[in-house]
């Protein structure tokens, strides 16, 4: 789902590291599978302590294998710490934490529908802040993926759309969508480092931007 930057070299020489379509599924797999754990948890735990308690585990978890990294590219975090926080902003602290309050309302299926449209809105991202336009190539894939998706969760009866009831939860699911669009896209804007430290430094502040959001819904 986010947006990787082809000229990019890979950040380590093991197979797995170039194989981007690869990553590019496994990230799709995780990306669904937040999405049930988000619904699974909705009316159990509060979504911004939801947020707050999944991007602090996975810093503590990832800390140990990004440290030496961390350590090596702090200077140009630093000198690039605007985009760097902004990253953790709209990636990190305010989707996830949206999507987990959106599922606390909408069902599952309005989700999903919704889900297929993100590569338009990163598209429209790309042509406001890059001026990067969809070649025709991209835009078949893009309309043939949202039909695939239209045609499984319809079951081909195009009369169940009328049966859709868009609710509170669809709606803060939207502005999530809008947000992780814009964070795919300000990838491209990050420094030259490695990933393990561009991981690390997001998640441990996009875990600490939500404190005191955390703090206000305990």
């Amino acid at each position: 789902m986010s947006a990787s930057d082809s000229t990019a070299t890979p950040a380590s020489g093991s197979w797995i590291a170039n194989q981007p379509y690869l990553l590019l599924c496994i990230t799709a797999m995780c990306w669904a599978g937040n999405a049930i754990v988000g619904r699974l948890a909705a009316g159990h735990i509060p979504p911004v302590t939801l947020s707050f308690l999944r991007w602090s585990a996975a810093f503590l978890i990832i800390l140990p294998f990004a440290w030496k990294h961390l350590a090596r590219d702090w200077p140009v975090i630093r000198n690039n710490l605007g985009i760097m926080m902004l990253l953790s902003l709209t990636g990190i602290s305010a989707f996830n934490t949206l999507q987990y309050w959106a599922l606390e309302h909408t069902q599952a299926l309005n989700t999903l529908l919704l889900q297929s449209a993100a590569p338009l809105v990163v598209a429209l991202w790309s042509l406001i802040l890059l001026g990067t336009r969809l070649t025709l190539a991209q835009l078949c894939g893009v309309l043939l993926s949202l039909a695939g998706v239209l045609v499984i969760l319809l079951h081909g009866d195009l009369t169940t759309l009328s049966k859709i009831e868009f609710n509170k939860g669809d709606l803060i699911f939207i502005v999530a969508l809008v947000i992780f669009a814009l964070y795919s896209v300000l990838t491209l804007k990050r420094p030259k480092i490695h990933g393990l430290s561009v991981a690390a430094f997001t998640f441990g502040c996009g875990a600490a931007l939500l404190i005191p959001f955390f703090i206000w819904e305990l």
